[in-house]
């Protein structure tokens, strides 16, 4: 596993990438970025939770096309099928 200055610094990588994306979606760049930031910092780590996961042999648990998997030792069982949603979501969104 990753010690603590590692994640330090894997959240702040992951949140400047994350700043750079919020900054180009938003005409108000501070919101924007802060956004991006921190939406940028959880995909980050959540991706290295997930790659030390693997490397521990854990067992890992995640959705794919509306089916949530269970997945150890590389062997994948399925835990679920959901159920799809009939939401037709807007053409268009006003940012503010």
């Amino acid at each position: 596993m990753n010690n603590e200055k590692e994640i330090i610094d894997d959240l702040v990588v992951g949140g400047i990438i994350g700043a750079s994306l919020g900054a180009l979606i938003s005409n108000d760049k501070g919101k924007g970025a802060t956004i991006g930031a921190i939406a940028g910092a959880a995909l980050f780590a959540t991706f290295n939770a997930h790659e030390s996961a693997k490397k521990e042999n854990l067992t890992l648990v995640y959705e794919e096309n509306g089916v949530i998997y269970e997945e150890h030792n590389g062997k994948r069982r399925v835990l679920k099928n959901l159920e799809r949603l009939n939401i037709v979501p807007k053409k268009s969104y006003k940012l503010k």
